[in-house]
Formats: C-alpha cells, sequence, structure tokens
C-alpha cells in the first residue's frame, strides 16, 4: 500500500498533470442575504444592498444553475468555482455556512437542504436528497482523547476535502473525514466522525465505532470548526467591501481581502506584482509564482483557485504542469512552499498547515520538494512531500513528513507518518 522505493523521475504523474482540459462554460453566479435567491440583480453581493456585515458573497466564477430554485442564508461564502445546481430540485444554504473551492452540489429528489454553521471544504460534493447540519444532538459527546464529557450548543458541521455525500443525512455536530463517502438513505448522528477513506453505507456503520468507519468527536474538532466558521464569515464580508470599491477586485489575479488573519496584498508572478481581472483562474494574495505569466498561461488548465487570502505567502517553483481544478489553500497563520517541476492532476489539492505533533499543530508546514507528481483527486495537508516523490490519485498525504523518492499509491491513505495506512473505499 504504501512502497518507499527510488524513482528515477517523476515523469509519470507528472504527465498525468500536463493533461490540459477544455475552457470552462459558466453562468454568473450572483449571492444572496437571508433567504435570498441568487439571481443576476444581486451579482455578486446578495442582497446587493445588504450591510458588508451581514452579506453573502459567491465568487464570480461560481457556476449557479437556476438560480430562482436557490435560497442562501446570511454571512454564506461562495468560493471560486464551486457548482450550485439546482436544475431538478432546491438547494437551501442556511446562515455562517460556507461553500469551498469546487464544491459541487447536484440536488434531485426533495432537494439538498444545508443548515446554518456547515463547511463544506474544498472538492466536497452533496448529490441527491441531502440533509447537512439541519437536525442533531448539542451533547453531552464524550471525547476519547480526555474521556471528558463536553457539549456544543451552537453545532457545526465538517464535509472535508473530495468527501462525498450521496442522499445521506448529516446531522450537526459532525465530521465527515476527506476522502469518505456517506451512501443514500444513511443518518450519521451527532458527535460522529467519518474516518478519512472510509465508505458508510448503512446506519450501523454510522454510528457503531466497532465497525471501524466512525470515530467520536472531539472537542478539537470543534475548536477547528469553529475556527473554519470565523475565517469563513471574514471572507464573506471582506469579499463583499472588495467589490464595492470595484467589481473587478474579485475576478482573475487579484487581492485578498485585509482581514484580522490576513494583510491583502497582490500575486507576484515572474517578478511583478500583478493584477489581472480578466485572467480565467483566480490567483489571489500573497503567492509568488516564479514562471513568468505569458508562461503561466500555457502551463496551467482552467477552473483553478490558488487563493492565499487565509494562510501566506504561499513561494512556488517552477510548474512542470497543472491540470484542470487544481486548488491550493492554507490555514490561517501558515504557508505554502512547493518547488521546481512539480505536475498537478484534475482536481489535486494542496492545503497549507502545520503538523501534529502530541496534539499541538506546531510541526513542520506543509511543502513540496522539487520533481514532485500529484495525480488526480489527490490531496496533500499538513505534510511535507519529499522530491521526486509520487503521490497517485485520489490519495491523501495527511499530517506526515514523507522522504524523497517515495511512492503514495492510488487510493490510499497516508497518515501521521505512516502510523495510518488505511485504503480509501470507494
Amino acid at each position: 500500500m504504501f512502497k518507499p522505493r527510488a524513482i528515477f523521475s517523476a515523469s509519470i504523474a507528472i504527465i498525468l498533470a500536463l493533461v490540459i482540459g477544455t475552457q470552462i462554460y459558466k453562468q454568473p453566479a450572483i449571492a444572496s442575504g437571508s433567504g435570498c435567491n441568487p439571481t443576476s440583480n444581486n451579482l455578486p453581493i446578495c442582497p446587493s444592498t445588504a450591510p458588508s456585515d451581514s452579506a453573502t458573497f459567491l465568487d464570480p466564477t461560481a457556476i449557479i444553475t437556476n438560480p430562482t430554485n436557490i435560497s442562501l442564508g446570511e454571512r454564506v461564502y461562495v468560493a471560486p468555482f464551486a457548482q450550485l445546481n439546482a436544475t431538478t430540485a432546491p438547494i437551501t444554504i442556511a446562515e455562517d455556512s460556507n461553500v469551498q473551492d469546487q464544491v459541487r452540489i447536484i440536488a434531485s429528489g426533495t432537494g439538498v437542504e444545508i443548515g446554518p454553521r456547515v463547511i463544506m471544504a474544498h472538492m466536497a460534493t452533496i448529490k441527491g436528497a441531502a440533509k447537512i447540519g439541519t437536525q442533531g444532538s448539542t451533547g453531552p459527546f464524550t471525547d476519547p482523547a480526555t474521556n471528558t464529557q463536553f457539549s456544543n450548543t451552537i453545532p457545526e458541521t465538517f464535509l472535508a476535502f473530495n468527501c462525498e455525500i450521496d442522499g445521506a443525512t448529516i446531522e450537526g455536530n459532525t465530521v465527515v473525514n476527506f476522502l469518505s463517502r456517506v451512501g443514500p438513505g444513511v443518518t450519521l448522528p451527532a458527535g460522529k466522525v467519518v474516518l478519512p477513506g472510509k465508505e458508510v453505507t448503512t446506519n450501523l456503520q454510522a454510528s457503531s465505532n466497532s465497525l471501524g468507519k466512525v470515530a467520536n468527536l472531539t472537542q478539537a474538532d470543534v475548536a477547528l470548526m469553529e475556527a473554519i466558521i470565523e475565517v469563513n464569515e471574514a471572507f464573506a464580508k471582506g469579499y463583499t467591501e472588495l467589490a464595492r470599491t470595484d467589481l473587478s477586485n474579485v475576478k482573475g489575479i487579484n487581492y485578498a481581502p485585509v482581514t484580522s488573519f490576513n494583510p491583502g496584498g497582490l500575486p507576484q508572478i515572474g517578478g511583478n506584482v500583478t493584477r489581472n481581472p480578466n485572467f480565467r483562474n483566480r490567483i489571489i494574495g500573497n503567492i509568488v509564482l516564479e514562471d513568468p505569466l505569458s508562461i503561466l498561461n500555457f502551463k496551467i488548465g482552467n477552473r483553478i483557485s490558488l487563493r492565499a487570502d487565509e494562510g501566506q505567502p504561499f513561494n512556488i517553483g517552477k510548474i512542470a504542469g497543472m491540470a484542470n481544478d487544481v486548488v491550493f489553500h492554507a490555514l490561517e497563520t501558515t504557508s505554502l512552499t512547493i518547488g521546481d517541476i512539480v505536475g498537478y492532476g484534475p482536481r489535486a489539492l494542496v492545503h497549507g498547515g502545520r503538523q501534529v505533533v502530541n496534539g499541538v499543530a506546531n510541526g513542520p508546514e506543509t511543502s513540496i520538494g522539487d520533481l514532485v507528481g500529484l495525480a488526480q483527486d489527490s490531496v496533500i495537508f499538513r505534510s511535507v512531500i519529499g522530491s521526486k516523490s509520487a503521490v497517485g490519485s485520489k490519495s491523501a498525504v495527511f499530517n506526515s513528513t514523507v522522504p524523497s523518492r517515495t511512492y503514495i499509491r492510488p487510493k490510499t491513505i497516508y497518515a501521521d507518518n505512516g502510523n495510518i495506512i488505511s485504503p480509501v473505499e470507494w
């Protein structure tokens, strides 16, 4: 499953990342305030006259289908290239929730209902008739790390990177981890965490830790969710203010909003501070790209979101190739460093964060060496990837330092420096 070996060239994985897809065909998106339909007269702030403290903001690259069948609450942030498709059924998203980069919500049946304070992290998919964070207990829960009881009376719900919810009910005070899936008809009860890469297809699997699919919610989980909600509320406000100053500020290569955790600023591309609202992808904030824009334009695909609006700076070496739908982001107070000749497959995610050591996030920050290949749907988070390495498709490296010349096989969860190695089950 995990096989360290010499890799004389990361070319195979890099070739995957060199496949550049077709141009995007998009509808402009519009934001909403309390119960607002995202229709064109509210683009990109909704309602258009809402105070910035309560306004919802949708990035202009978001793809909104049948907006009159979509209702958004206050302080919702919809990130670049998210997709809300209400063609055949309604979508409702309550206040203080966020729809991050490349999230796909495809409603059918009775529709998708998203409650308040729901985190839909990068590349999560919600489809069918699903309910997320609309019900569930507030505790008490027993923290397995401390064996103490706690309650969370203002619940959050966390759908992590590249997870899928297919016609399921996810109660509040839960986490669905990265690259995991909850199937049709299943209810994930409050106080439960789906483990990375697991597929949950029955209510027994969703509620019984002994079956190896779920664990108990911790106070650390709640603290992380609260912090993510706070950051994304700041994005809704900050991007609203940027757009009101000049609508072109929230398009293409552009500013990050000034917040308590980010000083704002513009990208530096090929040695030049760059603002280009007409660029097809979103490159935001203090990100330094070694390639000049004229070269970058041909190396990278479409629907790409490189967003240094939370953690920063990002320092990115020469890119081998970047396929469609790639996302870079980082937790606040952390940075991202990537070497030369790195290739990125479709929907690859690189996310900054410090490794957790003995329960404290004070370890190394996310970085990637030279000559590395990241295949389709791969996830890198809180990890160091050594040079001349490759990560297979639909695999995640989490909280780990991976030596140079290492190959992570496809559909593998590699976590905690190899103390957890498990398959992605779907």
